[in-house]
């Protein structure tokens, strides 16, 4: 019941107290948190680097914001480009890690060579940590919003869509609740080994000869109606060619009932549509992207 307070004549109810605010007012950071032990894997190709919002107590759990980085499946780092995603992330009151893993023809990546499925493996380990770990960071398990550049936008996409290798490291599909790929050339390993190149020798590197496991390494491949996958938000620049792979995704998306759609960021580079994400007067990726992750949390 309110209480009423009199005065003279006339009865006031108090103001309610005002809402509490669970965006982020600063940051926590967790680095080189090793979430995978693989033989003859250094620790630095499997370990993450989290960074968690200060907020109120009484608020929930923390969505996760799951970073890949690119560099053609070889070559990146987790500290590639992340202060203002970061802030970004931080600020809106979501957990933010970025996730290193094994790379193709390092020689701390061990036996597999970081051959396809390690990365795919790593990075659910990832994930599966995290999820382990939630009550200790207080991340929520069930709003993950995976994005990644490049070679990590395939790896992500991948990740989204083959839900084998986060079920398999203790996560249910929809724990996964959307993932926005920032400008890869392909989803579809096939097409590009067909495309010949240099190109072709990256892809017949990490994923092999075999056709048939060209297609179970195909994000577009792998999309199905009733799997649980997430929505996707696709961001693309460049040629006709490019930007025809993410058409095509986006399609096979949308025909499995998996809400879907293209952004255009040009006159961004590719490099430039990841380093936009967060960046000061941002007008390109910031704004879809994060409007694309509050309706995921949201929902």
């Amino acid at each position: 019941m309110v209480a009423l307070v009199a005065v003279g004549a006339v009865a006031c109810v108090p103001p309610p107290p005002p809402s509490v605010s669970c965006k982020g007012t600063g940051t926590v950071t967790h680095r080189d948190l090793r979430y995978a032990q693989s033989p003859g894997v250094t620790p630095a190709l499997q370990s993450l680097d989290l960074y968690v919002p200060t907020r109120p107590a009484s608020c929930g759990p923390a969505p996760l914001v799951a970073y890949v980085h690119g560099g053609g499946f070889r070559n990146g780092s987790k500290s590639n480009k992340v202060a203002d995603k970061i802030k970004l992330f931080n600020d809106e009151g979501w957990a933010f890690t970025s996730i290193e893993y094994r790379l193709y023809g390092n020689p701390g990546s061990g036996p597999t060579n970081g051959a396809y499925p390690a990365q795919q493996e790593d990075l659910a380990s990832a994930l599966g940590y995290l999820q382990t770990h939630a009550a200790e960071y207080r991340l929520d398990p069930h709003r993950i919003m995976l994005t990644g550049h490049s070679a990590g936008a395939f790896l992500v996409a991948l990740e989204a869509t083959d839900l084998s290798f986060v079920q398999a490291a203790g996560l249910a599909p929809d724990d996964i609740i959307c993932t926005a790929p920032l400008d890869t050339e392909t989803f579809d390993v096939s097409a590009q080994i067909a495309g010949g190149g240099s190109q072709e020798l990256v892809y017949r590197a990490v994923f092999g000869n075999d056709p048939a496991v060209w297609d179970q390494a195909s994000p577009i491949k792998n999309v199905a109606p009733g799997k649980g996958i997430g929505s996707f938000l696709l961001f693309t620049q460049g040629g006709a060619i490019r930007l025809a792979g993410n058409l095509q995704f986006e399609t096979a998306l949308q025909q499995a009932g998996i809400a879907a759609d293209v952004v255009q960021a040009d006159p961004l580079d590719h490099l430039g549509v990841n380093d936009a994400v967060g960046k000061p007067g941002d007008t390109i990726v910031t704004p879809p992207l994060m409007s694309f992750f509050r309706q995921c949390v949201a929902s």
